[in-house]
């Protein structure tokens, strides 16, 4: 029989509060070492079946950002009972809280059977505002909007699986205190956020896609993104990993302001040009990118047309989801893999050797 948490724990749960966009995994974590318990004891105390742990971990929840918990109805309000936080305030500020299905006998308090997954692109928050937050240097995994990767009070953006494709590497930010730009940025994309909704994540996305291959394909007269990947690496760091580590912040001041151009110009559409023709749009955005090496057409992806568009993607209902999934431009590792780490495999928890190991 699981013996039952004292009382003088049930008070201490009750002072531990969720971050926004937090994992299930991780604030389940904060519970039990708050007690000094693992995350096994603690589901076992407030009679919750725990899941199956994959033997080739060292902890039983660690902060994998691409792993998540998943709780069926009796667990969820067992912990919100000993908790003395509302299931209402629960699911808004845990993006999975309720993602569990309920199987298994009526009533019976389960999480999910194995830790697995999560469909969500997870990266670990700000570690200052982690400790402003909770008063410890934990990493706290967060499904955090796009929009919300930058600290603008602490200069760090967010890193993860959404551009290390689930490879762990000892680098969770990029500090941004030489990038002004970035920062910039950031207060760009928010006024595009309340100014335009869906519309902007559209036009965000598009843009990405464009800023990517550019990126991958820019000529060598491209000075910008590489001196931008040694400021982001700051002393001592290497180059051509944080090229692969920190590809979206690199091109990110060229992205939303590609995405600002798309967004006021909604009638725009591509048009064919003949062979040697300057095309306007490549001349519009070569001026506002301040790249000359952009009229010419040879450096736009063939299906450029397919990027360009006006349509809004949003729901015709006007349903504005709470929890956007960032625009992932590319899901692979191939620049990580030339340097010596392995892609993990989805839905695989066996973590890959890194240079070296």
């Amino acid at each position: 029989m699981p013996r039952p948490l004292p009382d003088l724990i049930h008070r201490a749960l009750r002072q531990i509060r969720p971050l926004a966009f937090e994992t299930n995994a991780s604030f389940i974590e904060r519970l039990a070492g708050a007690h000094h318990l693992t995350t096994s004891e603690l589901l076992t105390g407030l009679r919750i079946h725990p899941p199956k742990v994959h033997p080739v971990r060292e902890r039983d929840y660690g902060p994998h950002a691409r792993s998540e918990l998943y709780l069926n109805t009796g667990a969820r309000a067992r912990i919100a009972q000993y908790t003395g936080i509302p299931e209402e305030r629960l699911t808004r500020a845990l993006p999975c809280w309720t993602e569990h299905r309920d199987r298994g006998p009526a009533g019976q308090a389960r999480a999910g059977g194995a830790i697995r997954p999560s469909t969500l692109p997870a990266v670990i928050g700000c570690p200052h505002c982690t400790i402003a937050r909770t008063g410890y240097p934990q990493a706290v995994p967060r499904y955090l909007p796009h929009h919300r990767l930058v600290c603008a009070r602490h200069r760090t953006w967010a890193l993860g699986p959404h551009t290390l494709d689930g490879r762990p590497v000892p680098h969770t930010h990029a500090l941004l205190h030489q990038t002004p730009e970035i920062v910039r940025a950031h207060l760009t994309h928010l006024r595009l956020t309340r100014r335009r909704g869906p519309d902007a994540d559209d036009a965000i996305a598009q843009a990405a896609r464009i800023t990517e291959y550019w990126r991958r394909h820019a000529p060598r007269s491209e000075r910008v993104w590489p001196l931008r990947a040694r400021c982001l690496a700051g002393a001592g760091g290497d180059g051509p990993l944080w090229e692969a580590l920190a590809r979206e912040a690199i091109t990110y001041p060229e992205t939303i302001a590609l995405a600002g151009l798309l967004i006021r110009k909604p009638s725009t559409r591509y048009h064919r040009t003949q062979p040697g023709q300057s095309h306007p749009l490549h001349a519009a955005i070569a001026r506002l990118l301040n790249r000359r090496w952009l009229r010419n057409p040879a450096h736009y992806p063939a299906d450029l047309a397919h990027y360009i568009h006006s349509a809004p993607r949003h729901p015709a209902d006007g349903t504005v989801y709470r929890h956007h999934v960032k625009p992932s431009p590319h899901a692979d590792s191939n620049e990580l893999t030339g340097l010596g780490y392995r892609t993990r495999t989805p839905g695989r928890a066996t973590p890959a050797a890194g240079p070296g190991r």
